[in-house]
């Protein structure tokens, strides 16, 4: 188990240096001037990668993403899709209320370089 956590740490670290070379593109040249932004958003996204991986597969409920304090969560969580993860989610009605439940799971990462 020792072995797949330091595979998941690693690629925890390459996720976080893929998000931020992604604010480094040309066409995020705004979001270079403002660094809280960047750091925030880069922060945020790890914190979400970095609470998936700890599951273990298991699924996350949303509540315990929105303790993180992330702000747009699915704008995190779609962040790190679009870096290769595979992030399930699944919502449930709850019968007689308004309401929704949702979780995400970590599926599998992105091959390393």
């Amino acid at each position: 188990m020792n072995g797949n956590s330091n595979r998941l740490e690693n690629q925890a670290r390459r996720a976080d240096s893929k998000i931020a070379s992604h604010f480094r593109a040309q066409e995020n040249k705004e979001i270079i001037n403002a660094r809280v932004g960047l750091v925030q958003k880069k922060s945020q996204a790890a914190a979400v990668l970095r609470l998936l991986i700890d599951a273990h597969g298991a699924w996350v409920p949303l509540p315990e993403i929105l303790a993180l304090g992330i702000a747009q969560y699915g704008a995190r969580i779609l962040e790190l899709r679009r870096l290769g993860f595979t992030i399930e989610n699944r919502t449930e009605r709850i019968p007689g209320a308004r309401q929704r439940h949702s979780w995400f799971r970590l599926i599998n990462s992105p091959a390393g370089p």
